[in-house]
């Protein structure tokens, strides 16, 4: 069963002897420390990870209520270091399916000679060598993302996570009394 939805997301109408209960519940579980914007001392030297942190601190400032709380800490941390290490991968992946289209394509291109075929079958051999390396990094590449995304459902960072979740609405304009509409 998931995780229950904190107070600040729910939109459903509730007695006030449930809404009291519920509050009294999440109260008792919310620490007193509050996430910083300034990103934590595990993060020193991941500057990638640290733009992540400062983005989504900030994203929590913006909504009305508290989703993330010091005890999600740890899991940001992890998160903001599995975006940098996608970052990362995603870059070493680029450069070796560059490696691999350049070669691929010198090795398309020749015409090897009978007493060069020894060479030809060698030059194979690393060009699939780096299309193994290639597809190895895009499987790594695609672990960290799937745990990025479960981390994100776990944080309410995707639609689907914070389905059925109304932001809260504007307050109303009250109606203009008799001099504001002879001024508009």
């Amino acid at each position: 069963m998931p995780a229950a939805k904190p107070k600040s997301l729910i939109i459903r109408h509730d007695t006030a002897a449930d809404l009291a209960d519920r509050e009294r519940a999440e109260s008792a579980l919310t620490p007193r420390t509050q996430l910083l914007v300034r990103p934590p001392a595990n993060l020193k030297g991941h500057i990638t990870a640290r733009k992540h942190w400062t983005r989504l601190i900030g994203l929590y400032g913006e909504v009305d209520g508290v989703i993330a709380t010091a005890f999600d800490q740890d899991l940001l941390i992890k998160y903001c270091l599995i975006l940098e290490e996608c970052d990362w991968l995603a870059n070493i992946r680029r450069d070796i399916e560059k490696t691999y289209r350049a070669a691929n394509m010198k090795l398309t291109k020749a015409k090897p000679h009978p007493d060069d075929l020894d060479v030809y079958y060698k030059a194979l051999a690393q060009v699939n060598a780096l299309l193994a390396r290639l597809q190895g990094f895009d499987a790594r590449l695609d672990g960290k993302r799937k745990l990025a995304l479960a981390l994100e459902q776990s944080l309410y960072l995707t639609p689907r996570s914070r389905a059925g979740v109304a932001p809260p609405e504007k307050e109303k304009e009250p109606e203009p009394t008799g001099m504001e509409k002879l001024l508009k």
